[in-house]
């Protein structure tokens, strides 16, 4: 089974969610799918959309298809689903406004993975702006929406833009009661900060403030992410220390009270990708046959990886970048834990974003690949350890 919200959340090892985090309420509306077929769920959806039913029915089979052509590797039809769906339906927010915030999110997500970035940042903003067309004034699912808004700021580079996010979520949190959505702010920029130090040491003062204001905080909603920016300053410590000693580091790391595979360092990788093919591409073509592999692991409650396999992948065969990628992921560590191993498969998508040239106002696919990672765990079914 697939939660298409959880599918389709783009994750990176360096922007992690607390272990076991409580933000607030889970968002609503999440999709489950059961099984593949894209072929019935397309029918499912033009039947909904040939008899009129309402918007939110056309969101949630507009949901599936679009997921479902996602796992099977149609980036570009999956996200042309979402956008036929937003037409009809993107003018019922004020009735619809959850389901409606679903769909932007998806496309949020999907023009991320289509190298659409100006698109995703708009789907992001969008989303936030269909949740206030129907809800009160800063209810729970708001913020939260604010917050992947930030995060995708922080994707396109945008630092202040996500800050400025943040500092005003935990200020509406605070006001009206909403600690766990208050921690989950404080976590994620303190991530981010950290992050940044751990690349420039300009950032170690932000970082280092926004760490001891998460630690200054003793509600039992902050317990977990205590717990959670506790490793990430194991990871800052780690990152800067000599090479030769980061590996006995994080061997200190605490174990977690819960199972969550919480990563705590990967080896540096540089991926030189250039695909020349792709460069000057614009609508169709190549462009629309992304370069992508499903990997899954075993991560150990040591926090060591075994059984890394590429189990499948695109019909475009991936570059060099694949085993490098497989090969640092073998020598991932995570924080220890207690229990059985945790299956995991992550996608790993090469990008090529659409970017206008300088010449012309034409957008074309740049020959710049970057790597981007989707957990896609409940795509697979879990194999016996």
């Amino acid at each position: 089974m697939i939660c298409l919200a959880m599918l389709l959340q783009v994750a990176t090892p360096t922007a992690q969610a607390a272990p076991q985090s409580n933000a607030g309420a889970a968002q609503e509306g999440d999709i489950v799918v059961v099984g593949r077929g894209i072929e019935s769920a397309q029918a499912a959806l033009d039947a909904c959309v040939a008899r009129g039913c309402p918007p939110d029915q056309e969101i949630k089979a507009a949901l599936v298809v679009a997921s479902r052509r996602f796992l099977a590797g149609d980036y570009a039809g999956s996200r042309q689903t979402l956008l036929k769906t937003r037409g009809r339906t993107a003018k019922f927010d004020q009735t619809f406004p959850v389901a409606v915030s679903d769909l932007h999110r998806a496309l949020n997500t999907m023009g991320n993975l289509d190298g659409r970035p100006d698109s995703a940042r708009i789907s992001a903003f969008d989303a936030t702006d269909a949740l206030r067309a129907g809800l009160k004034p800063d209810d729970p699912l708001i913020l939260l929406q604010r917050l992947d808004t930030a995060g995708q700021l922080t994707r396109d580079a945008r630092i202040i833009g996500a800050r400025q996010i943040y500092e005003d979520v935990i200020k509406r949190a605070a006001k009206n009661g909403y600690p766990g959505i208050e921690a989950e702010a404080m976590f994620q920029a303190a991530t981010l900060y950290v992050t940044l130090a751990s690349v420039n040491s300009d950032f170690r003062g932000a970082a280092a403030k926004w760490v001891s204001r998460l630690e200054r905080r003793d509600e039992p909603e902050f317990a977990p992410y205590r717990q959670g920016i506790a490793l990430v300053k194991l990871q800052l410590d780690a990152s800067t220390a000599p090479r030769s000693e980061r590996a006995a580091m994080l061997a200190k790391a605490k174990p977690l009270t819960t199972r969550d595979a919480f990563l705590l360092s990967e080896p540096d990788v540089q991926y030189s990708v250039s695909n020349k093919v792709l460069a000057g591409v614009s609508g169709g073509g190549g462009g629309d046959k992304p370069e992508w592999a499903d990997v899954a692991f075993f991560v150990q409650p040591d926090g060591s990886v075994r059984d890394v396999s590429v189990i499948e992948q695109s019909a475009v065969k991936p570059g060099s970048w694949l085993s490098k990628k497989t090969e640092a992921v073998g020598q991932r560590r995570y924080a220890p834990f207690s229990g059985a191993p945790i299956y995991r498969v992550e996608r790993y998508t090469m990008v090529y974003n659409y970017s206008s040239t300088t010449e012309s106002r034409i957008k074309s696919r740049s020959a710049r690949g970057i790597l981007n990672t989707t957990d896609v765990t409940k795509g697979y079914q879990t194999p016996a350890a």
